[in-house]
């Protein structure tokens, strides 16, 4: 794994703040976009095999997609005969939840919303797409990063939300980014102290989460050729590096 790849982006402050209308324009797809595309030599939104690119950059195609990761699959797996794809997947682990007042777009208020998203909450899209884990000219870029959630209380949202409307999801931060270009790099996901064959209470006890996203994560590697089953500890399934897999 690398940091090759590892961006910084600038916040606004709410003097900065735009009109509520401008808002639409923007977003966390929108500026990680435009991060990559700040590269020498990028082109965006480019014809590529037939398929549209987000970011082509010279030697590597770039996609950005901050959820359901299965839904381009079929993309990557075929811009991947072409030449190398790098999939760019951002991962909330923090939100500033900004309030707008609808008599005058004033601030009215702001809070941190609580999250258990970490970088192997990557699995949790993953394990629905396990054809893009470590295939042939696909990569990975798993960009943890702070958003800022704007919206406003005019009755048009969610119950959930006591009737707010989200108006955005901004980007405020990278906080940091990891890239997995090789069988390896994924396969290092797996501590190599850890004794094998492993189930997964046992990886998640390594890696310090839950039980059943660890699940997501031998599930996943499984599926990519990784690992392999090796019989089970009572009702858990054991995995291993798959034969041939180094």
């Amino acid at each position: 794994m690398s940091d090759d790849y590892a961006l910084s982006t600038g916040s606004s402050t709410a003097a900065e703040r735009p009109g509520i209308g401008l808002y639409a324009e923007r977003g966390l797809h929108a500026a990680l976009k435009a991060a990559y595309a700040a590269r020498p030599g990028a082109r965006m939104e480019v014809p590529v095999a037939g398929k549209v690119v987000d970011v082509v950059l010279p030697g590597e195609l770039v996609e950005v997609q901050t959820r359901n990761i299965g839904s381009i699959s079929d993309k990557v797996l075929h811009l991947a005969c072409v030449m190398p794809v790098r999939i760019v997947h951002p991962v909330v682990v923090e939100t500033l939840i900004e309030r707008i007042d609808p008599a005058d777009d004033s601030l009215a208020s702001a809070r941190k919303a609580k999250t258990r998203r970490d970088f192997y909450s990557l699995f949790d899209e993953l394990v629905r797409a396990p054809l893009v884990v470590a295939s042939p000219n696909v990569r990975f870029d798993v960009v943890l990063v702070r958003v800022r959630e704007l919206r406003i209380r005019d009755g048009k949202g969610s119950w959930r939300r006591k009737g707010d409307r989200v108006l955005s999801r901004d980007l405020a931060e990278i906080v940091s980014t990891t890239s997995l270009d090789t069988r390896a790099d994924w396969l290092g996901l797996v501590p190599s102290s850890l004794p094998g064959p492993y189930d997964s209470a046992t990886l998640g006890a390594a890696l310090g989460i839950a039980a059943p996203r660890a699940r997501k994560v031998l599930y996943t590697l499984a599926r990519a050729g990784l690992l392999e089953e090796a019989g089970r500890s009572g009702r858990r399934k054991l995995y291993g590096p798959a034969g041939g897999v180094s």
